[in-house]
Protein backbone atom coordinates (compact mmCIF):
# COMPACT_ATOMS: atom_id res chain seq x y z
CA UNK A 1 0.00 0.00 0.00
CA UNK A 2 1.11 3.71 -0.23
CA UNK A 3 2.86 5.13 2.69
CA UNK A 4 1.23 8.37 3.56
CA UNK A 5 3.11 11.58 5.12
CA UNK A 6 1.25 14.72 5.97
CA UNK A 7 2.92 17.65 6.61
CA UNK A 8 1.80 21.22 7.73
CA UNK A 9 2.36 24.13 5.89
CA UNK A 10 1.89 27.76 6.00
CA UNK A 11 -1.07 29.90 4.45
CA UNK A 12 1.36 31.08 1.50
CA UNK A 13 4.37 29.23 1.49
CA UNK A 14 4.43 26.96 -2.00
CA UNK A 15 8.05 25.42 -1.28
CA UNK A 16 7.51 22.53 0.83
CA UNK A 17 5.08 20.68 -1.56
CA UNK A 18 7.29 20.68 -4.39
CA UNK A 19 10.51 19.93 -2.62
CA UNK A 20 8.82 17.19 -0.23
CA UNK A 21 7.10 15.60 -3.03
CA UNK A 22 10.63 15.99 -4.78
CA UNK A 23 12.17 13.80 -2.24
CA UNK A 24 10.23 10.98 -1.06
CA UNK A 25 10.72 7.39 -1.91
CA UNK A 26 8.52 5.49 -4.69
CA UNK A 27 5.02 4.26 -3.13
CA UNK A 28 5.03 7.52 -0.80
CA UNK A 29 2.40 10.11 -0.94
CA UNK A 30 2.65 13.50 0.81
CA UNK A 31 -0.58 14.96 1.86
CA UNK A 32 -0.54 18.93 2.60
CA UNK A 33 -2.86 20.47 5.57
CA UNK A 34 -2.47 24.28 5.58
CA UNK A 35 -2.62 26.90 8.64
CA UNK A 36 -2.40 30.79 8.49
CA UNK A 37 1.31 32.39 9.05
CA UNK A 38 1.91 33.30 13.16
CA UNK A 39 3.72 36.22 12.31
CA UNK A 40 1.66 39.35 11.55
CA UNK A 41 2.57 41.65 8.58
CA UNK A 42 4.76 44.30 9.70
CA UNK A 43 6.82 42.24 12.75
CA UNK A 44 9.04 39.76 13.60
CA UNK A 45 8.58 36.28 14.70
CA UNK A 46 10.37 35.52 17.45
CA UNK A 47 8.16 32.74 18.89
CA UNK A 48 4.88 32.07 19.99
CA UNK A 49 3.66 30.28 22.78
CA UNK A 50 1.66 26.82 21.81
CA UNK A 51 -1.92 27.51 23.17
CA UNK A 52 -2.04 30.84 20.65
CA UNK A 53 0.09 28.64 17.95
CA UNK A 54 -2.59 26.21 17.75
CA UNK A 55 -5.40 28.23 18.52
CA UNK A 56 -5.12 31.34 16.49
CA UNK A 57 -3.71 30.04 13.07
CA UNK A 58 -6.04 26.98 12.77
CA UNK A 59 -2.92 24.97 13.04
CA UNK A 60 -5.12 22.59 15.70
CA UNK A 61 -8.09 22.08 12.81
CA UNK A 62 -4.74 21.65 10.57
CA UNK A 63 -3.67 18.66 12.46
CA UNK A 64 -6.86 16.91 12.93
CA UNK A 65 -7.42 16.89 9.30
CA UNK A 66 -4.24 15.27 8.80
CA UNK A 67 -4.78 12.78 11.47
CA UNK A 68 -8.44 11.61 10.25
CA UNK A 69 -7.22 11.71 6.23
CA UNK A 70 -4.93 8.89 7.75
CA UNK A 71 -1.30 9.67 7.37
CA UNK A 72 1.06 7.52 9.19
CA UNK A 73 3.49 10.41 10.33
CA UNK A 74 3.18 14.20 10.45
CA UNK A 75 5.73 16.80 9.69
CA UNK A 76 5.44 20.82 10.37
CA UNK A 77 7.11 23.26 8.22
CA UNK A 78 8.34 26.14 9.95
CA UNK A 79 11.80 25.99 11.14
CA UNK A 80 11.56 29.46 12.58
CA UNK A 81 9.20 28.41 15.69
CA UNK A 82 11.66 25.68 16.72
CA UNK A 83 14.85 27.80 16.38
CA UNK A 84 13.37 30.55 18.95
CA UNK A 85 11.41 28.17 21.02
CA UNK A 86 14.68 25.00 21.27
CA UNK A 87 14.47 21.89 22.02
CA UNK A 88 11.78 22.23 24.56
CA UNK A 89 9.59 23.56 22.03
CA UNK A 90 10.28 20.82 19.75
CA UNK A 91 9.02 18.26 22.35
CA UNK A 92 6.16 19.93 23.80
CA UNK A 93 4.93 20.63 20.12
CA UNK A 94 4.79 16.96 18.92
CA UNK A 95 3.32 15.97 22.13
CA UNK A 96 0.64 18.45 21.38
CA UNK A 97 0.72 17.72 18.24
CA UNK A 98 0.46 13.83 18.21
CA UNK A 99 -2.63 13.72 20.92
CA UNK A 100 -4.68 16.01 18.23
CA UNK A 101 -3.77 13.75 15.48
CA UNK A 102 -4.49 10.43 17.33
CA UNK A 103 -1.29 9.31 18.04
CA UNK A 104 0.54 9.56 14.89
CA UNK A 105 4.45 10.43 15.22
CA UNK A 106 4.91 14.20 14.49
CA UNK A 107 7.92 16.03 14.25
CA UNK A 108 9.39 19.31 13.56
CA UNK A 109 11.50 20.82 10.58
CA UNK A 110 13.64 22.21 13.27
CA UNK A 111 14.09 18.76 14.73
CA UNK A 112 14.72 16.96 11.37
CA UNK A 113 17.19 19.28 10.56
CA UNK A 114 19.17 18.83 13.66
CA UNK A 115 19.20 14.69 13.34
CA UNK A 116 20.34 15.15 10.17
CA UNK A 117 23.58 17.09 10.85
CA UNK A 118 24.35 14.45 13.61
CA UNK A 119 23.47 11.24 11.71
CA UNK A 120 26.07 13.36 8.74
CA UNK A 121 28.33 14.24 11.20
CA UNK A 122 29.01 17.28 8.95
CA UNK A 123 31.37 19.65 9.73
CA UNK A 124 32.91 23.01 8.53
CA UNK A 125 28.76 24.09 8.11
CA UNK A 126 27.81 26.88 5.87
CA UNK A 127 24.34 27.93 6.32
CA UNK A 128 22.55 29.54 3.41
CA UNK A 129 19.99 32.02 4.82
CA UNK A 130 16.75 32.95 3.03
CA UNK A 131 16.75 36.52 2.66
CA UNK A 132 14.04 37.19 5.15
CA UNK A 133 15.70 35.55 7.76
CA UNK A 134 16.95 38.52 10.10
CA UNK A 135 20.14 39.17 11.98
CA UNK A 136 18.38 37.99 15.23
CA UNK A 137 16.86 34.96 13.43
CA UNK A 138 20.57 34.21 12.30
CA UNK A 139 21.58 34.47 16.14
CA UNK A 140 18.94 32.09 17.31
CA UNK A 141 19.57 29.36 14.61
CA UNK A 142 23.31 29.59 15.77
CA UNK A 143 22.37 28.82 19.43
CA UNK A 144 19.41 26.05 18.06
CA UNK A 145 21.86 23.83 16.07
CA UNK A 146 23.87 21.14 17.41
CA UNK A 147 27.19 22.06 15.64
CA UNK A 148 29.33 24.80 15.27
CA UNK A 149 28.46 27.48 12.10
CA UNK A 150 31.80 28.45 10.19
CA UNK A 151 29.77 30.65 7.56
CA UNK A 152 26.54 31.97 7.02
CA UNK A 153 25.66 33.04 2.70
CA UNK A 154 22.69 35.12 2.52
CA UNK A 155 20.93 34.81 -0.13
CA UNK A 156 20.70 38.41 -1.69
CA UNK A 157 17.57 39.61 -4.13
CA UNK A 158 17.49 41.85 -6.79
CA UNK A 159 17.37 45.35 -6.02
CA UNK A 160 14.04 45.81 -6.82
CA UNK A 161 13.46 44.37 -3.37
CA UNK A 162 15.56 46.67 -2.02
CA UNK A 163 13.49 48.48 1.04
CA UNK A 164 11.69 46.05 1.90
CA UNK A 165 11.87 44.96 5.78
CA UNK A 166 13.83 41.51 5.81
CA UNK A 167 10.85 39.66 7.58
CA UNK A 168 8.06 41.23 5.42
CA UNK A 169 9.70 39.86 2.29
CA UNK A 170 8.46 36.28 2.47
CA UNK A 171 4.85 37.59 2.59
CA UNK A 172 5.76 40.07 -0.33
CA UNK A 173 6.64 37.44 -2.65
CA UNK A 174 9.99 37.09 -2.33
CA UNK A 175 9.25 33.17 -1.84
CA UNK A 176 8.86 32.85 -5.86
CA UNK A 177 11.87 34.64 -6.48
CA UNK A 178 14.62 32.47 -5.47
CA UNK A 179 16.36 30.32 -8.83
CA UNK A 180 18.33 28.10 -8.62
CA UNK A 181 20.86 29.25 -11.06
CA UNK A 182 21.46 32.20 -8.82
CA UNK A 183 21.38 30.73 -5.64
CA UNK A 184 24.27 28.29 -6.89
CA UNK A 185 25.77 31.31 -7.88
CA UNK A 186 26.20 32.88 -4.90
CA UNK A 187 27.37 30.09 -2.97
CA UNK A 188 30.10 29.44 -5.08
CA UNK A 189 31.14 33.03 -5.31
CA UNK A 190 31.18 33.10 -1.59
CA UNK A 191 31.70 29.27 -0.05
CA UNK A 192 34.69 29.42 2.05
CA UNK A 193 36.96 26.54 0.77
CA UNK A 194 36.89 24.65 3.98
CA UNK A 195 32.81 24.23 3.88
CA UNK A 196 32.04 20.43 3.11
CA UNK A 197 28.04 20.92 3.97
CA UNK A 198 25.70 23.60 3.24
CA UNK A 199 22.51 23.91 5.18
CA UNK A 200 19.14 25.39 4.04
CA UNK A 201 16.74 26.19 7.12
CA UNK A 202 13.91 27.42 5.64
CA UNK A 203 10.79 25.60 4.71
CA UNK A 204 9.95 27.91 2.46
CA UNK A 205 13.35 28.59 0.45
CA UNK A 206 13.42 26.44 -2.47
CA UNK A 207 16.71 25.06 -2.76
CA UNK A 208 16.57 21.84 -3.79
CA UNK A 209 17.41 22.29 -7.66
CA UNK A 210 20.65 24.81 -6.69
CA UNK A 211 21.45 21.32 -4.08
CA UNK A 212 21.69 19.15 -7.05
CA UNK A 213 23.70 21.40 -8.97
CA UNK A 214 26.04 21.97 -6.50
CA UNK A 215 26.40 18.19 -5.48
CA UNK A 216 27.13 17.36 -9.18
CA UNK A 217 30.21 20.79 -9.56
CA UNK A 218 32.00 20.54 -6.73
CA UNK A 219 30.49 17.63 -4.50
CA UNK A 220 29.14 20.00 -1.48
CA UNK A 221 26.27 17.91 0.65
CA UNK A 222 23.47 19.96 1.23
CA UNK A 223 21.26 19.49 4.21
CA UNK A 224 17.81 21.63 3.99
CA UNK A 225 14.74 21.77 5.92
CA UNK A 226 12.57 19.86 3.65
CA UNK A 227 14.59 16.93 2.76
CA UNK A 228 16.28 16.46 6.35
CA UNK A 229 12.27 16.69 7.41
CA UNK A 230 11.64 13.45 4.20
CA UNK A 231 14.01 11.61 6.05
CA UNK A 232 12.79 12.18 9.49
CA UNK A 233 9.39 11.09 8.93
CA UNK A 234 10.39 8.09 5.90
CA UNK A 235 12.02 7.07 9.51
CA UNK A 236 8.85 7.38 11.74
CA UNK A 237 6.82 5.23 9.33
CA UNK A 238 5.29 2.54 11.20
CA UNK A 239 6.62 -1.25 8.91
CA UNK A 240 3.23 -2.47 10.26
CA UNK A 241 1.75 0.62 7.96
CA UNK A 242 3.28 -1.57 4.53
CA UNK A 243 1.00 -4.48 4.84
CA UNK A 244 -2.30 -2.28 6.49
CA UNK A 245 -5.42 -1.98 4.31
CA UNK A 246 -5.85 1.97 3.63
Amino acid sequence: MTLRIGILVIHNDPVPEVEVWSSVRPGTSVHTARFWTPRAFGTEFTGRDLDSLFGDTGLDIAVRQLGELGVHALGYCFTSASVFGGIAFDAAFAERAEKLAGGIPVITAGQALREALVDSEAEDIAVVAPPWFSDATLDALRSYLPVTVRQIIRFELPPVWEGIDRPDLFDRGARHAVEAAELERQVLEALEPEVGTLLVPGSGFASLAAAERLRRSCGLQTISANTALVQALEKRLPQEAAIQVP
